[in-house]
């Protein structure tokens, strides 16, 4: 049994992401689950009410919670998911929203979502579909099981998926670099 129910990674990211950290406070608050331990590692968000919540985790620290919690939750940072998935576990993944002012721009929400697609992380976007996947998570924590062949024979996906990425964050840039002359 894991010694941690739920790890939440926000990122270091000077955005505010309030909307995961109250979906989290939500998930908690439902009986039955009071009494889950939970760490929201948070940066600049405010921390949760219902679980532990820290500014930052050193990395070596982090890389050993993300073994042992039985969900592992992230934001929609590509390293994020990357290194969630090379210690064992297939991220629950939100990505940041720009229209709420969670981020700059698009590239959490279309990298998580080829992510998804290709069926290497579980996407969740909306509250309710949040709710019910991490509480089918921790029922059957196995289902999130990622082991070193999986991600063997998954890195051809994963480097076409961050290649694509790569080549939209490109385009924003230029087009953000033109728009400044």
């Amino acid at each position: 049994m894991s010694d941690l129910d739920v790890l939440v990674i926000l990122g270091t990211d000077h955005h505010h992401f309030d909307r995961l950290v109250g979906w989290l406070d939500d998930f908690l608050e439902q009986p039955g689950n009071e009494s889950l331990r939970a760490l929201a590692q948070v940066g600049d968000t405010a921390a949760p009410r219902r679980a532990e919540g820290v500014t930052i985790v050193p990395y070596d620290e982090l890389q050993a919670l993300m073994r042992r919690a039985t969900a592992v939750v992230t934001h929609g940072g590509p390293a994020t998911m990357l290194e969630v998935r090379r210690q064992g576990r297939k991220p629950l993944v939100v990505p940041r929203d720009p229209a709420l002012g969670e981020h700059v721009d698009q590239h959490q929400q279309e990298f998580s979502r080829r992510m998804g697609k290709l069926g290497l992380v579980t996407l969740c976007e909306e509250r309710g579909a949040f709710l019910d996947t991490l509480a089918a998570i921790l029922k059957d924590p196995e289902s999130q099981s990622v082991s070193e062949q999986e991600n063997d024979r998954d890195r051809a996906q994963i480097a076409a998926a961050v290649a694509t990425t790569g080549s939209i964050i490109d385009k924003l840039a230029a087009g953000h670099r033109r728009g400044k002359r």
